[in-house]
């Protein structure tokens, strides 16, 4: 095992080098942790930022790719979205979704951080281009990283409560946003 000193030099040295991936498997929670080493003075903040907006964008971009690569040439749901409920009626309506509302979507789901996996795959299957997309996604992802970095700043020492109270934000955003949909697709029928 490390000693509490090897371990420190490690983080100090290497710190944004480990904590890179880290970020990518599971962004607010390391972003946190990230804030509070920085106030430590292990690393720079600024540094800390650059890194966390650098890995949550590529994350983004990963999402986006999956879902613009899932769909076969023609157009057409793979046979495991089409069982999954992912019609060529559905897919085309999330197309013109995307044509309207594509920006709104995604920082909405950035921010409230339960759907954005599955937004940001979708506008990757609903063909958005790649600079609008980069745009909101950047757009949304700066007062979002600031936001987790600074409560990991101010609250670091008490960590695990943070998560759990990130977990529970979180989905009661998910809940929000769900009866918010479900409003919205009973007023259009």
């Amino acid at each position: 095992m490390f000693s509490s000193d090897t371990l420190e030099a490690l983080i100090r040295s290497h710190g944004l080098l480990i904590m890179t991936p880290l970020v990518i498997l599971e962004g607010p929670l390391v972003t946190v942790i990230a804030g509070y080493l920085a106030r430590l003075h292990y690393f720079s903040l600024s540094a800390v930022f650059i890194m966390v907006l650098a890995v949550e964008v590529f994350g983004d971009i990963l999402f986006y790719s999956l879902g613009r690569w899932v769909i076969n040439a023609d157009g057409q749901p793979p046979g495991w979205l089409a069982r999954l409920g992912l019609t060529q009626a559905r897919l085309e309506k999330m197309v013109k979704s995307f044509e309207h509302k594509g920006g709104r979507l995604l920082v909405i789901a950035k921010l409230t951080h339960s759907a954005g996996a599955l937004v940001l795959t979708g506008a990757g299957m609903a063909r958005m281009p790649l600079v609008p997309f980069l745009f909101y996604n950047i757009l949304a992802a700066i007062p979002k990283s600031l936001f987790l970095l600074s409560i990991g700043w101010m609250f670091g020492d008490v960590l695990a409560q943070v998560n759990n109270g990130l977990q529970y934000v979180s989905l009661f955003l998910l809940i929000v946003l769900g009866v918010a949909m479900v409003i919205w697709l009973r007023s259009k029928r």
